[in-house]
């Protein structure tokens, strides 16, 4: 699982530790699971969770930014299994 904060500005992120309300989310390598963001953008879950209207603008982005951030875990994953070889 990992936690999905909205900041100041109004913008979705990833964060454990962030101040504030959160959102819970099933998490595949690290990184929310697309098909999680989608259901819950789709249920309204986070306007739930953060007692306030959040855009479906922002929800993509959390999808889009989770991708990402999947992808340079597991790159980063992979350099040190390199190294230890």
């Amino acid at each position: 699982m990992v936690r999905v904060a909205r900041r100041a500005d109004g913008t979705l992120a990833v964060d454990r530790s962030a101040p504030g309300r959160g959102a819970w989310l099933c998490a595949v390598e690290g990184a929310p699971a697309p098909g999680c963001v989608e259901c819950a953008g789709r249920r309204r879950a986070f306007n739930k969770a953060f007692r306030t209207v959040v855009g479906a603008d922002d929800v993509e982005t959390l999808r889009v930014t989770g991708r990402e951030r999947a992808r340079m875990e597991d790159a980063a994953t992979a350099r040190l299994e390199r190294r230890r070889d």
